[in-house]
C-alpha cells in the first residue's frame, strides 16, 4: 500500500473565488471533498493543509507585472481579466492558496514524506502564461510547484502530464525551452485556447520535450487510453523523470458539459496506474494537481477512481 496524502484549502479560502453562473465554481472542490468523506479507504487518508504561495515562488513563473496587476484588480473589489476570467476581492489570495497546495503536494513527494499526493484546490493554473490570467486561471499552479521542486528542493528532471482537455498553454510556454522538463498534453483540438498542434515540440534547447497528442471531440476512452501509451509513456520512459506532475484536469470525461471527449472514470484510473508503474528514477512519485472538470458527479467519481489506484499502489 502506498503513502498517499490529500491537499486541501482547510479554511475554504476558495469559496470567496465565485461568480454567478460561472462553471469554475466553489462546488466543485466541495463535492470532491464531501465524496471522499463519505468513501471508506479514502475518508481516513491524511489530509495536508495548503497555504499561500509568497511573491518569491510565483515570480519564478509569472513577472511583476501580473502579479500586481491581480493584486490590483482584487485590491479594487475585483473584475474581469477577460470574459471566462473573473476576480473577487478575494481572487488573489484563493489563487495564492491554489499555488501552495500545488507546492505544499509537491514537496510532500519529493521529501519522500509520502508516495503520492493529489491537491484538491481551486482556481485552476494550466493556462495562466508568465504575464497573463486567462482560462479561469490566475497563477499557473503546476509551473510553480515544478519550479519550486527544482529551484528550493533540487529536483533535476520533471515531467508534466496534462489530462485536462483543454491544452495548458501556460504550462507549455513556461518550459518550451527547458531541458530539464517534460511537457505532454492530450487535449481536444480544435479547441480552446487554440494551442496545442502535434508539430509544436519545444524550443531549440527542448526540442521534442514538448509532446502534443490533438485529439478530435469524439474521440473514445479507448482511442485516448491508445494515444497516452503510444505517446506519452514512450516519452516519460526516455526522460527519466525524478518527480511527476500531473495536471489533473476531468474535463475529458464523457459527461462533462464544456467538452466533447468520452473518457471515464476507468480512464482516469488506468492513468494512475500507469504513472504509478513508472520505473525508477521517478518511482512513481507523483502528485496530482486538480485542473478543470465541471461535472459534480464526474469530478468526484474520477478523483475516487484516481485516488483509490494510488493507495493500492
Amino acid at each position: 500500500m502506498a503513502r498517499v496524502a490529500v491537499l486541501e484549502d482547510a479554511d475554504a479560502r476558495h469559496v470567496a473565488h465565485f461568480a454567478p453562473r460561472h462553471p469554475e465554481r466553489p462546488d466543485r472542490v466541495e463535492a470532491i471533498r464531501a465524496h471522499l468523506a463519505a468513501t471508506p479507504g479514502l475518508r481516513e487518508l491524511p489530509r495536508l493543509a495548503a497555504e499561500p504561495v509568497d511573491d518569491g515562488d510565483l515570480l519564478l513563473v509569472h513577472d511583476a507585472h501580473h502579479i500586481a496587476r491581480v493584486a490590483a484588480l482584487c485590491a479594487a473589489g475585483g473584475g474581469h481579466f477577460d470574459a471566462d476570467t473573473f476576480a473577487t476581492a478575494e481572487s488573489d489570495l484563493a489563487a495564492r492558496v491554489s499555488a501552495g497546495g500545488a507546492v505544499r503536494a509537491v514537496e510532500a513527494v519529493v521529501t519522500a514524506e509520502f508516495d503520492a499526493t493529489f491537491a484538491v484546490v481551486r482556481p485552476p493554473g494550466h493556462h495562466a502564461t508568465l504575464s497573463s490570467a486567462m482560462g479561469f486561471c490566475l497563477y499557473n499552479n503546476v509551473a510553480v510547484a515544478v519550479q519550486h521542486a527544482r529551484h528550493v528542493l533540487g529536483v533535476g528532471h520533471v515531467a508534466i502530464v496534462d489530462i485536462d482537455v483543454h491544452h495548458g498553454n501556460g504550462s507549455e510556454a513556461t518550459f518550451w525551452s527547458d531541458p530539464d522538463v517534460l511537457y505532454a498534453s492530450l487535449h481536444q483540438h480544435p479547441f480552446y485556447p487554440g494551442t496545442g498542434a502535434a508539430g509544436d515540440r519545444g524550443g531549440a534547447q527542448a526540442n521534442g520535450l514538448t509532446v502534443n497528442v490533438p485529439l478530435p471531440g469524439g474521440t473514445s476512452a479507448e482511442a485516448w487510453l491508445g494515444a497516452f501509451d503510444g505517446a506519452v509513456l514512450p516519452a516519460l520512459r526516455a526522460f527519466e523523470p525524478e518527480l511527476v506532475v500531473v495536471s489533473c484536469g476531468f474535463d475529458a470525461h464523457r459527461d462533462d458539459p464544456l467538452a466533447e471527449l468520452l473518457l471515464d472514470t476507468q480512464t482516469y484510473a488506468a492513468v494512475a496506474d500507469r504513472l504509478a508503474s513508472l520505473s525508477a528514477p521517478a518511482g512513481g512519485r507523483t502528485a496530482w494537481i486538480l485542473e478543470g472538470g465541471y461535472d459534480l458527479d464526474a469530478l468526484a467519481a474520477s478523483t475516487q477512481a484516481v485516488l483509490e489506484v494510488l493507495v493500492a499502489a
